[in-house]
């Protein structure tokens, strides 16, 4: 069974398993935290916060402006006697929070935040509030950090419990969220069909690629959306979520260069390597600098994305690019950059779907295409090893010839009568000789230098009963620690013995059998000293002979055989072996 059918096999197995991961991960963290699972809709939970007054001031430092919302909390039993909280999402601003002045202060610039860098990020801010509060005046003033978020206002939740806000947030994330699980479960498939079928490695690194970078890409978006920094913050992983976020959208962008690249089939295409090795060199350098506090991620992202685009275009169009390239280069560029714009416009992932749109669509037209070919050259070669079965099996049937069999078994029958002792001998070797040649049926890999070796010493004994000592055979094979094709070393000796013999009357034939190794290749020379061969028919008949060793030599071990025939002069054939096959 071949690996194909045995992974057509495995799906249902493997599908069944990956479905009972799943649920057993959904048990583990409903039993974690069991709230995660109650995101039934309830009435009246909770409160949308409408300010009664905002008031703005400019300030010197960051985007130089300040917000300030100001609401009186409402006497409400739902809202106030559960254990309220004020909660509100942010992006890259200073907070601070105060009731009546003095009794609550939350400041976020004052807290030991956990967020990377000079800036707290994309976070969550929730804060408990008593039932004492009610009717009482709140006070939130914002900060912003950078231009893009100055005029952003964000929502102002009084709620009951998290697990209700997540459920009215969710809604308003559907489309990001089923593209981004759609786009990681078939990237992790695409990996996984990648290192279980018989792929050769410059598609496997292009199948595993093209998963890598829809599962990057999908986690990316997913650190966007405020319904995910939600879940996750409650766990106080404020600072990982937004770092995540940052590194991830570098990754993609690497990953795309690199297979960028793959899809380009040229060894000799320096260019893009550099490009490759300077996009990863850049990233490096950012989150090193980062990570040492010297630089701000968040403000360099933007940098870094123009940079990592120029690089694209310098791939893409430093020789004429195909259409697969074209297919992935430009749009990428486009579809990222329109998520971009859309995300700084609307502060929102759930509005930027694009991108993983073209992801989900490269996936199933490239990443699917490639496991296609993959299937189709799986075909090819099963038809090339029954074609090799066919060549081996007419090799072989050449070589066990009829006026062959009949010549050997006359000579044994006079043999049984003049020279019973070599009559014997004789048989011996002509059933070694035979067993040989049927042995050969059956090797589908390529065999042991040795046992060719003897294979052939077979045939030349009970060929000498024939010629006698016309017939003399010299051996030079200090290198035997190779293998090579079943039926290679005796045809050639046996096509030496028949054109030089049998043209020649009276005279002593000598046939040298040599190897050797070159630059790690394995080199047999077979030469007689023979008339050679005219062009004629003569050569014709002899390269007819030898075409079927050098199909079989080409297709088991990739190896070669060359001809050299002078006239008067002899007859020498060549087969070299590569390393591999040693």
């Amino acid at each position: 069974m071949t690996d194909g059918a045995k992974l057509k096999k495995a799906l249902p197995e493997l599908a069944l398993g990956i479905f009972l991961f799943v649920c057993l991960l959904l048990v583990v963290l409903i039993h974690h935290s069991p709230g995660l699972a109650r995101y039934a809709y309830a009435p009246y939970s909770f409160y949308i916060l409408q300010p009664d007054e905002v008031r703005e001031e400019a300030v010197s430092e960051y985007a130089g402006i300040r917000r300030s919302y100001v609401f009186t909390l409402p006497e409400t039993e739902n809202a106030t006697t559960i254990g309220a909280r004020i909660s509100f999402y942010l992006r890259h601003s200073y907070v601070t929070l105060s009731i009546d002045g003095s009794e609550l202060r939350y400041d976020s610039s004052e807290l030991d935040t956990p967020h990377i860098g000079r800036t707290p990020g994309n976070y969550w801010v929730t804060v408990p509030v008593r039932p004492n509060y009610a009717g009482k005046t709140l006070r939130i003033t914002l900060t912003p950090v950078f231009q893009n978020v100055r005029n952003e206002i964000p929502t102002f939740y009084l709620i009951g419990h998290e697990q209700l806000l997540t459920m009215l947030l969710i809604p308003e994330d559907a489309l990001m969220l089923s593209l981004c699980a759609a786009a990681a479960v078939t990237g992790c498939f695409l990996i996984l069909m990648a290192f279980l079928l018989p792929l050769d490695r410059r598609d496997r690194k292009r199948i595993t690629l093209l998963g890598a970078i829809a599962i990057t890409a999908s986690l990316w978006k997913l650190t966007g959306l405020s319904s995910v920094a939600l879940m996750l913050d409650s766990y106080g992983y404020h600072k990982e979520i937004w770092y995540l976020g940052a590194v991830l959208y570098i990754v993609t962008l690497v990953l795309s260069l690199r297979f960028l690249i793959l899809l380009r089939d040229d060894r000799s295409f320096r260019a893009g390597l550099i490009c490759y090795d300077v996009a990863l060199a850049g990233a490096f350098v950012l989150v090193l600098l980062q990570l040492m506090n010297r630089v701000e991620l968040h403000s360099v992202l933007v940098t870094y994305g123009v940079f990592a685009a120029v690089l694209h275009l310098v791939v893409l169009f430093e020789k004429k690019p195909s259409r697969q390239e074209l297919f992935w280069g430009l749009p990428f560029l486009v579809m990222l950059g329109m998520d971009m714009l859309l995300f700084v416009s609307f502060h929102s992932m759930h509005n930027a779907p694009f991108f993983m749109l073209w992801i989900i669509a490269n996936l199933f037209i490239q990443g699917f295409g490639f496991v296609r070919s993959a299937i189709l050259r799986e075909r090819l070669l099963r038809e090339k090893e029954a074609e090799l079965r066919n060549v081996r099996i007419t090799s072989l049937m050449q070589q066990i010839r009829p006026h062959f069999i009949y010549n050997t078994l006359t000579s044994i029958y006079v043999l049984c009568r003049d020279n019973p002792v070599m009559a014997m001998q004789v048989v011996q070797d002509f059933t070694a000789y035979l067993q040989a040649n049927f042995t050969a049926i059956a090797a589908t890999e390529p065999i042991p230098f040795p046992e060719e070796l003897r294979h052939t010493k077979s045939y030349l004994a009970v060929e000498s009963i024939r010629y006698g000592d016309r017939l003399s055979v010299v051996f030079d094979t200090k290198h035997t620690a190779f293998r090579l094709p079943a039926l290679t070393l005796q045809p050639l000796v046996e096509n030496a013995v028949k054109h030089s013999l049998g043209q020649i009357r009276g005279e002593t034939v000598q046939i040298t059998v040599s190897t050797r190794m070159e630059s790690g290749w394995a080199v047999i020379i077979v030469s007689d000293n023979g008339p050679g061969l005219a062009p004629s028919k003569d050569a014709s008949e002899f390269h007819i002979g030898l075409q079927n060793v050098r199909d079989r030599l080409e297709m088991m071990s990739g190896g070669s055989m060359e001809l050299q025939s002078t006239p008067s002069v002899g007859t020498t054939v060549t087969v070299r072996i590569p390393p591999a096959s040693n």
